[in-house]
């Protein structure tokens, strides 16, 4: 396993333990709809960011690159 692979991969364990103090912000927030918008929008952006640097180093090792928006469809169409 390549150096960047750990660094990768210790980046999706830092964004999954985020989730659960995230999540638990967000029950606390909801009595304020603009302080829980952004606080799903900051929980998305880390999903989306972690899930498109996890896409691109796949497509790396296989050369089956794909455009970060296909990383919104269903699993089965990739």
């Amino acid at each position: 396993m390549h150096a960047r692979d750990r660094q990768l991969l210790a980046a999706l364990s830092r964004v999954n333990v985020d989730i659960g103090r995230v999540t638990i912000e967000l029950l606390d927030l909801q009595t304020s709809d603009e302080d829980y918008a952004a606080g799903l929008r900051t929980l998305g952006r880390q999903l989306v960011g972690i899930g498109a640097e996890l896409a691109a180093r796949a497509g790396e090792l296989d050369g089956r690159v794909l455009d970060p928006a296909d990383l919104l469809a269903s699993p089965e169409a990739s």
